[in-house]
This record gives structure tokens, C-alpha cells and sequence, in this order.
């Protein structure tokens, strides 16, 4: 019989799932997490809370780090999208917050993921790893702008997703979790 070796990329989204229905992140009020803010207490424009295993949690800004420009395309329930999207790495808005791994353990970072959270309580998973300078090195961006138009709020663009299914609207928290 043949075996399928899975990377890293593809387990982590299982492993993220199984912690979080363990129980195994930061104290909850339940498996998934409490609910997220409602839009009343979401963060000012410009900015964005950042909670779970970092060593600097709270509201970061994205007006202060370098911007850069996706085209992105992907396919949605109405057909065809395709946006220009402007912002600011997620990896970037995520160093500033300060990682916290576990010194000396090798690739800590490969156990760590963020549930991108919207205002209306819809959610997204991105591993770490798949963001990671010298990993995955994927652009993932919470945007400020799209086709020239500001933002009220960011917006997680993934780009090279076949689907929008990972672009959160008007994004709220970034809930970085650890096993």
C-alpha cells in the first residue's frame, strides 16, 4: 500500500482544529473561543487587536508599516473576482505583536496559527508557517484599500486561494493560537 506524506501546510489546519476542540488554547468560555467583538467595540480605523500568544497584545496599527500592492483572483458563488488590493503584510502586523515561542524548540513557529476574526463573527485560519519568510513566504495581506477605495475596515486577502473563502471582511481581532 502507498503512503502520502503530508507537509506541514496541510496538517496544520487539521492540528489548529483538533486544539481549539480540545480545549488546549488560552482560556475560553468554550472550545472555539468567546464570540468575537461585536462591531460597537471593534477597533478604530487604522487598526487592529491582537490577542493569544504574543508578547504584546492590544491594538496594533497598519498605517505605520510598509504598504504593498496585490492583483488578486479568485472565485466566488456569483463567479469571477478579481481585486487590486493595497495594505500591509500580516506577518508584519504579527512580528510587531512579538511571537511567543518556546526557545530552543526547532520550528516552533510550524504549531502556531491566527484565527482571523470579522465583525460579524466570521473566521479564518492562516498558519504561521505559510507566512514565514524562509517557509511558505506567502504575501498574505490585511488590506486598507481595494480597487482605490479605502476601507473602514481591514480585510484578510489570501492571494493565490482558488476561492475567497479566507478573505475576511472588516477584520477585528487576530486570535494567534499555539497547541
Amino acid at each position: 500500500m502507498a503512503r502520502t506524506r503530508l507537509s506541514p501546510y496541510t496538517l496544520f489546519p487539521i492540528c489548529v482544529a483538533l486544539v481549539i476542540a480540545a480545549g488546549c488554547t488560552t482560556a475560553t468560555s468554550s472550545p472555539a473561543g468567546p464570540a468575537p467583538a461585536p462591531p460597537s467595540q471593534a477597533p478604530p480605523p487604522g487598526q487592529v487587536r491582537v490577542t493569544g500568544a504574543v508578547r504584546n497584545p492590544g491594538l496594533q496599527g497598519l498605517t505605520d508599516l510598509p504598504g504593498e500592492t496585490a492583483t488578486v483572483s479568485f472565485q466566488t458563488g456569483k463567479g469571477p473576482e478579481r481585486h487590486i488590493e493595497q495594505g500591509v503584510r500580516l506577518f508584519a502586523v504579527l512580528e510587531r505583536a512579538g511571537l511567543a515561542l518556546v526557545a530552543g524548540q526547532k520550528h516552533d513557529e510550524l504549531s502556531t496559527g491566527v484565527l482571523v476574526i470579522g465583525a460579524d463573527g466570521y473566521r479564518a485560519l492562516i498558519s504561521y508557517g505559510e507566512m514565514a519568510p524562509g517557509l511558505g513566504e506567502r504575501a498574505v495581506l490585511l488590506a486598507t484599500a481595494e480597487d482605490g477605495r479605502a476601507l473602514a475596515r481591514p480585510r484578510l486577502v489570501v492571494p493565490g486561494d482558488v476561492k475567497g473563502s479566507r478573505f475576511v471582511t472588516d477584520v477585528v481581532e487576530l486570535r494567534v493560537l499555539r497547541p
